[in-house]
């Protein structure tokens, strides 16, 4: 009898000390080491399988799969912080069984097809994008990861966020807040404006006129071959610092009819100048520049004006003088 008094005295000294101070019941916080510090609001009169429970909930982490350490001491379910001497501000180890490697896809915006990346399933997607980080040589801080159409938080767990082998992951660059990019006239100037990836099409010809006091009602956004809409954001089409715009005059289709009833169509911009119609019908008919009269609504058109200052739109219909 007096060996086991021996055995438990230890325990029970702790059980006096806690009931001594009467302050089981006092929140405090404990530290919880996984691949990280997790901190937790619990009692010291809380079990181990509550805390187990607590970690569950916030990292994602089976309670089954948990095996909790402090100072070597493998702690069981049912006792309680307190048997433990475990107080405010201690750090329990957290040990988590068959941690399960997986095999993920990550898709990039600025790439074709996917990478793989090998995981575990309790790893934080901070460690992931470090490894997508050092595979594709681009920064953890510069891009976000999606999942299911989700935004998944950096400090949680792969389990905390369902993510399983086999799932694909979404790779969003995280946008400047503002940057410059260059921009061509059909004068062929380049000038610089500041734009966000947020902005529309149709914001960023306004950014572009209110620089060259210009307007742009007439004039399309294009990046390479591709024509911008109005109602899309700059980051639909991937549009970053350095990317090269060019602005182009919107093409109408005119048709130029002479006194004969003979009849072409141009393609042409609503402020292409008279003169240069006239030597697209040159080209075409082979009727010298000077010997060319052109009338639009009674009108005769002047060499230096552009076609925009006559109202002409598209299939508007401009009457030829031969002077031959």
């Amino acid at each position: 009898e007096n060996s086991s008094f021996a055995k438990m005295e230890p325990n029970m000294k702790r059980l006096r000390t806690a009931v001594e101070e009467d302050d089981e019941n006092e929140e405090i916080t404990i530290y919880l080491r996984v691949t990280k510090t997790v901190a937790l609001k619990v009692k010291e009169s809380d079990s181990i399988g509550n805390v187990k429970a607590l970690l569950h909930d916030k990292e994602g982490v089976p309670e089954r799969l948990q095996q909790l350490f402090s100072e070597d001491n493998r702690l069981m379910e049912e006792q309680k912080l307190v048997d433990y001497g475990i107080r405010k501000n201690s750090t329990v180890y957290a040990y988590v069984e068959d941690s399960v490697p997986v095999m993920l896809y990550v898709k990039r915006p600025y790439a074709k097809g996917t990478i793989k990346v090998n995981s575990m399933i309790y790893e934080t997607i901070q460690d992931v994008k470090a490894r997508i980080a050092a595979k594709e040589g681009i920064n953890s801080d510069e891009f976000s990861l999606f999942h299911d159409g989700k935004f998944i938080e950096d400090d949680k767990t792969l389990a905390f966020h369902n993510i399983d082998d086999g799932s694909t992951l979404h790779i969003v660059l995280n946008p400047k807040d503002k940057f410059l990019i260059p921009v061509v006239m059909p004068t062929y100037e380049i000038i610089q404006i500041e734009v966000k990836v947020t902005l529309f099409v149709r914001d960023v010809k306004t950014v572009i006129e209110s620089k060259v006091s210009q307007s742009m009602d007439d004039m399309d956004l294009f990046l390479g071959k591709k024509k911008l809409e109005d109602l899309k954001e700059l980051y639909q089409y991937d549009i970053k610092e350095d990317s090269l715009l060019q602005v182009v005059p919107r093409i109408i289709q005119i048709v130029i009819k002479k006194v004969n009833g003979q009849y072409i169509t141009l393609d042409v911009h609503k402020h292409e100048l008279v003169k240069n119609v006239k030597g697209m019908i040159q080209n075409k008919l082979g009727i010298p520049v000077h010997l060319q009269g052109l009338l639009f609504a009674g009108k005769s058109l002047a060499d230096s004006r552009d076609l925009a200052s006559y109202n002409i739109e598209n299939d508007s219909t401009l009457h030829l003088n031969d002077r031959n």
